[in-house]
């Protein structure tokens, strides 16, 4: 099944804290009704505390801004620049600091840990067509540009800001313009 997935119908929330607000691009609740896996987006205004979220494995991608530092208990702290995917446990959160003071957005996977797990990747458009493996479940989401996703059943236009759900493990093959920037996620189902 291949849905696509309308800036419209997302739903932007405010964060707890104040410090920013999250949208949810699309995600499958469990049984008990938490969700199994989330992809969407956060706005992050101000330094601040992340929510926790035990039991949880979180992907974490800067998509606009200055980058972010990730302040860990025990850890220490941990760069996050533009495009690079960070994978952490949701608990205990992090303190996130952002570069320069310079508002972010990122892009998210939540994978609730025994139900799926899951990775991210950001493409950049100008490139040849890619193909993408299939997993069980696909988002792409066009960051920015617009994006040709080639399925077996014919191409689908994916402008700026628009998502694509893909199911059942289909093949795509993708390509944007110079300057675009595509968030691949796959998700594989325990």
């Amino acid at each position: 099944m291949i849905r696509q997935l309308d800036p419209a119908s997302f739903r932007t929330v405010p964060w707890k804290n104040g410090g920013g607000t999250a949208t949810d691009i699309a995600q499958k609740l469990g049984a008990d009704g938490e969700p199994d896996w989330r992809v969407g987006t956060a706005a992050i205004d101000c330094d601040g505390p992340f929510s926790d979220y035990a039991g949880v494995t979180r992907t974490f991608t800067v998509i606009h801004g200055a980058g972010v530092t990730l302040d860990f208990a025990g850890e220490g702290a941990r760069p996050v620049p533009l495009d690079v995917p960070t994978v952490f446990s949701g608990a205990p959160a992090p303190y996130c600091r952002l570069v320069d003071g310079v508002p972010a957005t990122a892009f998210n996977l939540l994978t609730r840990d025994g139900a799926a797990r899951g990775t991210v990747r950001i493409l950049a458009g100008g490139g040849a067509v890619e193909a993408l493996a299939g997993a069980d479940i696909s988002v792409l989401f066009a960051v920015e540009g617009d994006w040709r996703v080639a399925t077996a059943t014919g191409d689908i236009a994916l402008p700026a800001g628009a998502g694509l759900l893909v199911e059942a493990g289909t093949g795509l093959a993708v390509s944007g313009a110079a300057g675009g920037r595509l968030a691949v996620v796959a998700i594989d189902l325990a």
